[in-house]
C-alpha cells in the first residue's frame, strides 16, 4: 500500500513538473535545451510556487536560495526565478497574489530579503508595485584584445571536472571579498559551469607560481562574446586571460560585464526586504555611528511594522503607534542599500 501511494505521488509530481515546464515554454523564448537544463537543475517541488486553474499551473515562480555578503556577515536571500503567468490569465492580479504568498512564506522561513531579475525593462515598474526596488547594477565595457599578450610564465588552462574543487575554492574566495554580493554554493557553481559550456562558452583558469591566480567565464550572447565574471591577481594575468578568451572564441572584441562603476551602469535586479528587523540590526552593527529613527509600514508583512531606533551599533524595535510619515518597504531598501551597489553575476539569466 505504501509503495502504491509513493508511486501515485511520484506520478503526480512528474506531471506537475511537466505542466510547469509547458507554462515556462509558453511564456519565455528559451531553447528547449535550456528549459530542460533549467528544470533539471533548478526545479524543486518544494520551492515551486503556483496558482492553478483546472488542475494546471497558470501562474508560477521558483524560489532559489542564495547567500549574500552583507558587510561582515552573510545573509540568506531568495532568488525569485521563472516568474510567469499564462497569457490567458494575465491582468487578473494572479502574480500579485502569488508573490504575496511567497513573501509571507519567506518571512516565516527567516529569509532576510528576496531578489529578482526583470526579464524585460518595463517589468521594473511592474515589480516596484510589489515592493521591489532596483539596487543591482552592472557595467558593460567593450575590450579589444589586439594589443594584449599572454604572460610567458603564466599557465592558462580550461576548467575541468578533475580540479573543480580547487577552482571553486579560488572563485569562492574572490566572490566573498565583495560586499553586498550574491554568492554561489559549490552545487550552484557546477550548474553555472555546465551552463557556460552549454552556451558554447569557455572557462579559463590562470595559474602562476603553482597557484590559481585568475579565472574568466565567457559565453556567446547573440553575436558577441561576453566575459560574465573575471578575477586576476595582477594586470598581466588579467590581460593573459582576456587574450586567451579571444583566441578560444576567435574574436578580438569582448564585452566585459563588471561591478558597477560611478558612471555608465545599467540596472539588472531588484530587491524586496522580507525581514526588516534582521536587516536593520545588521545594518546598525556595521554602521556604528549611524543614529536614525525609522517608522516603517509594510503593507503586506505586518510583522515588519514598527518604530526602529538605530544608535550605538544597535537597533531597537518598538510598536508603530502612528503610521503618519512612515516609510514603506521600498524606501527601507533604498536606505539600506544606498551607496552599497549590490552585485550579482552568473545567474543563468542571459
Amino acid at each position: 500500500m505504501n509503495d502504491y501511494a509513493q508511486n501515485i505521488n511520484s506520478t503526480k509530481s512528474q506531471r506537475w513538473k511537466e505542466l510547469s515546464m509547458a507554462l515556462y515554454k509558453l511564456c519565455f523564448d528559451d531553447s528547449a535545451e535550456f528549459v530542460n537544463f533549467y528544470f533539471n537543475k533548478r526545479y524543486t517541488e518544494k520551492n515551486h510556487f503556483t496558482i492553478s486553474k483546472n488542475n494546471s499551473p497558470v501562474a508560477a515562480l521558483q524560489v532559489i536560495p542564495y547567500m549574500m555578503t552583507f558587510f561582515d556577515a552573510k545573509i540568506s536571500m531568495a532568488y525569485l526565478s521563472a516568474i510567469c503567468t499564462h497569457p490567458d490569465f494575465r491582468k487578473q492580479g494572479l502574480m500579485t497574489k502569488l508573490m504575496e504568498k511567497t513573501h509571507k512564506q519567506l518571512f516565516a522561513d527567516g529569509t532576510y530579503a528576496a531578489f529578482l531579475i526583470p526579464a524585460e525593462p518595463q517589468l521594473f515598474d511592474v515589480y516596484r508595485k510589489n515592493d521591489y526596488e532596483t539596487v543591482f547594477y552592472r557595467t558593460k565595457q567593450r575590450i579589444n584584445t589586439c594589443g594584449f599578450c599572454v604572460k610567458k610564465d603564466c599557465k592558462i588552462y580550461e576548467y575541468s571536472e578533475a580540479n573543480k574543487h580547487k577552482i571553486f575554492e579560488y572563485f569562492d574566495l574572490k566572490m566573498n571579498e565583495r560586499n553586498c554580493c550574491i554568492q554561489h554554493s559549490f552545487s550552484d557553481f557546477e550548474t553555472v559551469c555546465e551552463d557556460i559550456y552549454n552556451s558554447d562558452g569557455v572557462i579559463l583558469i590562470a595559474e602562476y607560481e603553482n597557484k590559481i591566480s585568475g579565472i574568466s567565464f565567457a559565453s556567446r550572447i547573440n553575436d558577441d562574446i561576453a566575459v560574465h565574471e573575471h578575477f586576476a591577481e595582477t594586470q598581466e594575468i588579467s590581460a593573459s586571460l582576456f587574450k586567451t578568451v579571444s583566441k578560444k572564441t576567435k574574436t578580438d572584441n569582448l564585452i566585459y560585464i563588471n561591478i558597477p562603476q560611478k558612471t555608465h551602469y545599467e540596472a539588472v535586479g531588484m530587491v524586496r526586504i522580507i525581514c526588516a528587523e534582521k536587516m536593520l540590526r545588521l545594518y546598525a552593527e556595521t554602521n556604528r555611528h549611524c543614529k536614525k529613527t525609522i517608522f516603517l509600514k509594510d503593507s503586506l508583512i505586518a510583522e515588519n511594522n514598527g518604530c526602529y531606533i538605530i544608535s550605538n551599533a544597535e537597533c531597537v524595535k518598538l510598536p508603530l503607534e502612528n503610521s503618519h510619515n512612515s516609510w514603506n518597504i521600498v524606501q527601507l531598501a533604498q536606505f539600506i542599500f544606498d551607496k552599497q551597489m549590490p552585485y550579482m553575476s552568473l545567474m543563468l539569466n542571459e
